[in-house]
């Protein structure tokens, strides 16, 4: 049997009108950008095709749009592996870090070894970007 395209379009952003003697914004009812689902047989989130016990893609544009709408920050490796199993996020972890460290890139905090793996407050001091932050759970 082939697999169904999932037909919900997700909310990313919304229409926003300003009061201009208030200043306050107020969303459009039946505004905003909507991300169209992926193709048939793709994860909901990332619009990749992953087993569910593997990670999501954190360098595909719908997984990040998806999680900066409903978390307002950007997605790191460890929230893409938060529904991972420990050995799995153990084996993405070194090979991301042996990646990483191959191709002259800077390994960011949340794949460190010092770094937690359980949500907690964010580090202290500014971050590139407001990139590297501890992971939120993801409400499907």
């Amino acid at each position: 049997m082939a697999k169904s395209r999932n037909s919900k379009l997700c909310k990313i952003g919304d229409t926003l009108k300003v009061d201009v003697n208030t200043g306050e914004a107020v969303p459009v009812e039946g505004g905003g950008f909507r991300m169209p689902p992926g193709p048939p047989g793709t994860c909901e989130w990332c619009c990749v095709a992953h087993q569910p016990d593997q990670p999501h893609n954190q360098q595909s544009l719908p997984y990040q749009m998806r999680f900066h709408a409903i978390n307002k920050r950007w997605p790191t490796w460890t929230d893409a592996m938060a529904h991972c199993s420990a050995e799995v996020k153990a084996v993405w972890r070194a090979h991301l870090v042996e990646m990483m460290r191959a191709n002259g890139m800077e390994v960011p905090p949340d794949l460190r070894d010092d770094w937690p793996d359980t949500p907690g407050p964010a580090p202290a001091g500014p971050s590139p970007g407001g990139r590297y932050r501890e992971p939120l759970s993801l409400v499907a």
